[in-house]
């Protein structure tokens, strides 16, 4: 997820952008900014109070906690999506406008090629261009005249392997070299936030197997993890929650591999705890929770070696006074640590639902919950509608739409959810082919994570 408060506003800038304003309501108050991220769930007003977006549909979905719902999008969410017909003439102008010399005119251009990829699913429509998107949005990205510009591209290029990113493995290994050295050498801590969640979308979708994120786990650990590290909350933030995002993809292919890295990187974790930062906490405690939940499945009441230590220190912040914090931190914190205390002191999986008008998806473990706020954080408002249109999404998070049943189009019934249908079994299989590819090599396990 992007770790910064700009990075949020400039999405939701973005996907206003060009909006008439509404006439249906006042718009939503955002509860929280994206600092904050993780920190509580909270129920999210419905679409159908603004015919605008909403600032809760762009503020973080705060929590992972069990027993609440994320509305995102009411009723009438096509009324709101500025891409109808004209949607392609609006984004070759769009496109042209990047060769402009004003960096002001390719700001303007790239907000609204990130709407309009945001809001629509694009991955058969453009596929003949799309190598040709991809190089553009690149070029924009490396651009060190205007840091809204190269977020902006970022943006974008994230947006552009959600939509055509599942058979590109070839785009993912020339732009990931891109987006590490923006990681490594950008000087603005929102640009080098922004490619690092960008780095962990485009690796999960098109990375060619667990090795891969592997790989950027380990860029990762070395750029952040270290104690020489010295880099700003926002920034560490991001690392921890693109390192979780990744980890979710070697559990799915190794999972004896995956306790061997996070092992690894343990102590930083703790340290994140140890932090003044709520959001820096929060980040660490669920990629506690995502490993033992995967560990505990596996093997019954597993517990890690430091065990006791970790349950005292999330404990121990659970019950911090809200003096410190601020009482809307400290209420976010609490929340955070205790979903995380019930899954790894009392084996309890979170539970969350999506509820598109209406229809509702269940979230009730802590993988699908990162991989949803990973894309939540590249696609926005966006979200709902690649929920229905997007092949990738549906394989990820194996949910399939009934988009012909008469329910549907009266917007009544919940969302189709069969994860054990042939036609599941058929794309997700395909999906993780890759991902989950026994190598030879690391079934061996004489693996050095270093």
């Amino acid at each position: 997820m992007v770790g910064s408060t700009n990075t949020n506003e400039l999405l939701r800038a973005a996907l206003n952008s060009g909006r008439t304003p509404s006439t249906g309501g006042k718009a939503s108050t955002a509860a929280s900014k994206r600092g904050s991220k993780q920190g509580t769930p909270r129920k999210m007003r419905s679409h159908t109070e603004s015919a605008n977006v909403s600032d809760d549909e762009f503020d973080d979905l705060e929590s992972n906690a069990s027993d609440d719902t994320w509305v995102v999008m009411g009723e009438d969410d096509s009324k709101v999506i500025e891409t109808g017909d004209n949607w392609q003439d609006i984004f070759d102008e769009a496109m042209d406008a990047l060769g402009e010399k004003r960096a002001a005119t390719r700001e303007k251009a790239l907000a609204t090629i990130v709407r309009i990829m945001s809001l629509r699913y694009l991955g058969e429509e453009l596929s003949g261009s799309r190598i040709t998107l991809l190089e553009t949005l690149k070029k924009s990205a490396k651009s060190h005249k205007s840091d809204k510009e190269s977020m902006l591209a970022l943006l974008a290029i994230g947006q552009w392997f959600i939509n055509f990113g599942m058979e590109e493995s070839d785009e993912y290994a020339a732009t990931e070299t891109m987006l590490k050295t923006i990681v490594t050498d950008h000087k603005s801590d929102s640009v080098r936030a922004i490619a690092l969640n960008v780095l962990g979308i485009a690796n999960f979708i098109s990375g060619v197997d667990f090795n891969d994120a592997v790989d950027v786990m380990r860029f990762i650990s070395e750029k952040f993890f270290t104690s020489s590290t010295s880099a700003p909350i926002s920034l560490l933030r991001q690392a921890f929650e693109t390192y979780g995002f990744l980890l979710t993809v070697v559990i799915d292919g190794n999972l004896r591999l995956a306790e061997h890295t996070f092992d690894k990187v343990f102590k930083a974790h703790l340290d994140g705890l140890a932090a003044d930062s709520v959001d820096l906490r929060v980040a660490s405690a669920q990629n506690f929770a995502l490993m033992h939940e995967a560990l505990n499945t596996n093997t019954q009441d597993f517990e890690f070696d430091r065990q006791e230590e970790l349950v005292a220190t999330l404990q121990a912040i659970r019950q911090e006074s809200a003096k410190r914090h601020g009482k809307r931190d400290t209420q976010a914190q609490r929340s955070a640590m205790r979903d995380v205390l019930k899954t790894i002191d009392g084996g309890e999986a979170p539970e969350m639902r999506l509820v598109l008008g209406g229809r509702s998806v269940s979230f009730d473990c802590w993988a699908r919950i990162v991989r949803l706020h990973s894309f939540r954080a590249c696609l926005g408002g966006g979200l709902p509608r690649h929920f229905v249109d997007n092949p990738l999404l549906q394989d990820v998070f194996e949910v399939e739409f009934d988009m012909s049943s008469d329910a549907f189009s009266r917007n009544e019934g919940r969302v189709v959810i069969n994860p054990s249908s042939e036609i599941a079994k058929m794309r997700t299989k395909e999906m993780r082919k890759q991902r989950v590819a026994q190598n030879t090599y690391l079934q061996q396990l004489d693996y050095d994570y270093e």
